[in-house]
C-alpha cells in the first residue's frame, strides 16, 4: 500500500507503536519469525525493547506528508549497513511496553537476549520505494485492515 494513506494504521488511544530499521529482506523475515534482540544492546537500558526500537508518536504520525518525511529523513543507504526498511511495531497500551520475551539463545554466533514475536509486527515500510506492506501475524491484523479500507473511526 502506498503511504498516502499510512495513519490509518495507528490507533495511538489504544496502542503503543514503536519501529526498527534493517534491510528489507530481515523485514520479511522479522514479519514471519519475530524480532530478535542482541544480549549485549542491554546495557543501562530499563526496558529491553528500547534497546533495538524507537517510539513513533502522534507527531511524527501527525499525516502521511509528516510520517513520509519522516521516513525519508532515516533512510540512509551505505555500504555498511543497509537500512531500507521500517519495521514498524504495535503493543496493546495494557501490556506496559513489555513485548519482548526471553529467547537466551545464540544463532550465527550472536548471542539473543529476547525476541518480539511477530504478534507485534504491524508490518514494515520499504524506505526506498515508500510502500507499506502489512504483516498478516500481527494480531490486530484485522483492525489495520479495516482502518485502511474505511479510513480511521
Amino acid at each position: 500500500m502506498s503511504l498516502d494513506n499510512i495513519t490509518d494504521i495507528f490507533d495511538f488511544d489504544d496502542f503503543d507503536y514503536f519501529y526498527h530499521e534493517t534491510s528489507v529482506d530481515c523485514a520479511k523475515s522479522i514479519m514471519e519469525n519475530g524480532l530478535l534482540v542482541e544480549g549485549t544492546n542491554i546495557i543501562g537500558a530499563d526496558n529491553l525493547l528500547f534497546t533495538t526500537t524507537c517510539s513513533i508518536n502522534e507527531e511524527i504520525a501527525s499525516s502521511s506528508e509528516a510520517f513520509r518525511d519522516y521516513i525519508e529523513s532515516e533512510f540512509s543507504p551505505s555500504d555498511f549497513r543497509d537500512v531500507s526498511a521500517m519495521v514498524i511495531l504495535g503493543a496493546g497500551k495494557e501490556e506496559n511496553k513489555q513485548i519482548v520475551e526471553r529467547f537466551e539463545s545464540t544463532i550465527d554466533g550472536k548471542y539473543y537476549e529476547g525476541i518480539i514475536r511477530p504478534k507485534y509486527v504491524v508490518g514494515y515500510v520499504d524506505m526506498e520505494e515508500l510502500e507499506f506492506y502489512p504483516n498478516d501475524n500481527y494480531e490486530y491484523i484485522d483492525e489495520v485492515e479495516t482502518n485502511i479500507t474505511h479510513g480511521r473511526r
